[in-house]
């Protein structure tokens, strides 16, 4: 009997040894993305209305030809809506999902940074966790609106309710750590509709102490 009450007792110790580590991961994670959203969420916007081309509708040929047109009236209409925001002196109005998503382990993170180690017991959480709305609403260029999933079907009226910098929902996904914690990668996507959505992949570094963005790239379009 004594036996079974030590290895219990051992048991459990491990048990809330781990519990505290995972408490501990996730707490810098979030640490690290209320750090690099302002930057984050500047990039994304510039990125999202400047460079997202979207495929013709029939009979029209998506050609290099149109494709350049098309960026040449987007540039265009960019720089109108940026200076209008300018003179309002912001805050931009955006959507987001209230929650940063899971996301596959990829070998990217290693592609990218070309030192950065991952062992095979580091494990990326498959867990959503919910933002601190008070951290990201204290950077105040931008008025987020958030939403718990992401709209369907009739849902998805808002998108023409109001005059949303972006058309769709900003989606965050969690953080790929490399083992010291020196690099991280996510993802930032905006969904907006049916076969309607674009991403972007985040590669994150640690600099002096600081989180910074070391690149931004498109990463799919549907």
């Amino acid at each position: 009997m004594r036996k079974i009450y030590f290895a219990l007792l051992f048991l459990s110790g491990i048990i809330f040894i781990s519990c505290n580590n995972k408490q501990a991961d996730l707490q810098f994670e979030k640490n690290v993305m209320y750090e690099i959203y302002p930057a984050l969420i500047d990039s994304v916007w510039v990125n999202a209305l400047e460079y997202y081309i979207p495929p013709p509708p029939p009979p029209i040929k998506d050609t290099p030809e149109y494709r350049i047109h098309i960026k040449k009236q987007y540039k265009k209409q960019f720089n109108q809506d940026l200076a209008e925001f300018k003179k309002k002196k912001f805050p931009v109005d955006l959507v987001i999902l209230d929650k940063a998503i899971s996301k596959q382990k990829g070998k990217e993170l290693q592609g990218h940074f070309k030192d950065a180690e991952i062992s095979e017991n580091n494990i990326l959480d498959t867990l959503d966790y919910k933002f601190d709305r008070k951290k990201l609403d204290s950077y105040q260029a931008f008025k987020l609106h958030y939403v718990p999933r992401i709209p369907r079907g009739n849902d998805r009226r808002f998108y023409n309710e109001c005059c949303y910098s972006v058309r769709g929902v900003f989606i965050l996904s969690r953080i790929q750590f490399d083992d010291e914690k020196k690099y991280g990668l996510l993802t930032a996507e905006i969904n907006c509709g049916e076969m309607c959505s674009y991403g972007y992949r985040i590669f994150i570094k640690k600099v002096k102490e600081k989180w910074v963005i070391d690149k931004i790239e498109k990463a799919w379009i549907a």
